[in-house]
């Protein structure tokens, strides 16, 4: 089934709110927004009999063959209302026979407020919200895991965190690369302190799935992971360093961990130890490493194809690099980017002038020009600058794949491996020691190999 129109779907939400409140409600506005490909959302404006605007929220799920999720995140939202957990108040569920879409759907209220990572971060507007994001997730963590979890029946329970990615990712983990090879042996090997018991978890609470406002958080939106769990998964969530976007402190870049772990204890009775909290930060690297490798096969098996998850897949080297840093086997540095030293590339005879890192620069020049950017939709402009970034990638990898592969090669013979994929095989049987000094600082020189190709100013990210 193709995905209706914006104004189509409201108009069929405002019939259906029209009979249920025995009033009359019509569509002032309506459009879609950006989503992925499960999932349709759109926004939209009704007026009732009096003329009052009204902005409402739909979710749906075009093809699901049973209710999609949505019934679980119904479920769930009210149970988060009733814990004291900002979220958006349902108006109306169509989720079987009585859709008046013919495809499960969600109706919420509209809550104003900023999801834009950059802007939350940056934005005068949001100042006062940034000085007591901390104080205000740390509360907000401590009421979603205080949702009975009576009222929320059927959701998934998260017993072995390890074995939860194995089970969801499981192309990903048997393929993954060796610096997150590293730190998943180290989580099996250094389990946590444990919490005083399980609960609900969101399972994606962080900037971008957060709306706030001059005040600060609005809403918690997006509970499609949320299960049964150890709640310092969503603290250790919040404060992993992909959820930072660029910022010095810990916390989305906001704030230090000490300071949610009080703010947590405030309401929820106990503290976490700081132990579990980077243990858990640590999960969450490794994890999101996972998501980038699956995001990218989405994108090469045809499921969706699309230059933004395709550059994902690249990504995974800073998650790798992360893990590193960690486990205390690699530090921060600066690392100038090869494109712009002066070096020659391969050499490339017969093929003439320009070489092949000429045409690629003009390419990603072209890609960045206002001559094409200057009349673009801001979602379109997002993904030209993507396809720039990717073009960059291709540029290091044209200029230092040769040097890299030779170099790889001559490191991996020494460990007596022959590839990539050997040296996991071994790492995994025990046939090399993933302590050993040798093997660690062989699996850093490639990381660093694959990470100066990927994103050469990722390796001066603060990493608190």
């Amino acid at each position: 089934m193709g995905v209706p129109e914006a104004r189509d779907v409201a108009t069929r939400v405002a019939e259906r709110l029209s009979a249920t409140r025995g009033t009359p409600v019509t569509v002032d506005s309506a459009r879609r927004l950006p989503a992925g490909a499960s999932r349709a959302t759109y926004a939209a404006t009704l007026v009732d009999s009096e003329g009052r605007p009204e902005a409402i929220i739909i979710r749906a799920v075009p093809a699901a063959q049973d209710d999609g999720g949505l019934g679980a995140e119904a479920e769930v939202l009210r149970a988060a209302a009733d814990a004291g957990v900002p979220v958006p108040a349902i108006l109306d569920a169509g989720l079987g026979e009585d859709s008046v879409l013919g495809f499960p759907y969600l109706t919420m209220n509209f809550i104003g407020g900023e999801s834009i990572p950059r802007r939350i971060l940056r934005d005068d507007t949001y100042a006062a919200a940034r000085d007591r994001f901390v104080q205000q997730c740390g509360g907000i963590l401590a009421r979603v895991h205080q949702i009975d979890a009576a009222a929320t029946p059927g959701l998934e329970e998260l017993v072995d965190p390890v074995d939860a990615l194995r089970a969801l990712f499981p192309r990903e983990f048997d393929a993954m690369p060796a610096g997150l090879l590293l730190a998943t042996q180290w989580l099996v090997a250094n389990p946590p302190p444990s919490s005083p018991g399980s609960g609900v978890v969101h399972g994606d609470f962080r900037l971008g799935n957060l709306l706030v406002d001059a005040d600060g958080v609005a809403a918690v939106l997006d509970w499609e992971l949320v299960h049964i769990g150890d709640p310092v998964e969503d603290l250790g969530w919040l404060c992993a360093k992909a959820w930072r976007f660029g910022g010095s402190t810990p916390v989305a870049g906001m704030g230090e961990r000490a300071g949610l772990l009080d703010a947590y204890a405030e309401v929820a009775g106990w503290r976490p130890a700081e132990e579990a909290l980077r243990w858990w930060e640590l999960y969450a690297t490794v994890k999101w490493g996972l998501i980038c490798a699956f995001q990218a096969n989405r994108h090469l098996d045809g499921i969706e194809r699309s230059v933004e998850l395709a550059a994902i897949g690249r990504r995974s080297a800073e998650q790798e690099f992360d893990a590193l840093l960690d486990l205390g086997i690699v530090s921060p540095e600066v690392v100038p980017d090869p494109l712009s030293v002066e070096t020659s590339g391969p050499d490339e005879e017969p093929h003439g002038s320009p070489s092949s890192l000429e045409l690629l620069e003009a390419l990603g020049g072209f890609l960045r020009s206002d001559a094409v950017t200057s009349e673009m939709s801001p979602q379109v402009k997002f993904h030209t600058r993507v396809a720039g970034n990717v073009v960059d990638v291709v540029r290091r990898q044209v200029l230092l794949g040769p040097i890299h592969a030779a170099e790889s090669a001559q490191r991996l013979a020494a460990l007596g491996v022959t590839d990539q994929r050997a040296l996991c095989d071994a790492l995994r049987s025990g046939e090399l020691d993933g302590t050993d000094e040798k093997v660690r600082a062989a699996v850093a020189a490639d990381v660093r190999a694959r990470l100066v190709v990927a994103n050469p100013k990722y390796f001066a990210v603060p990493h608190p």
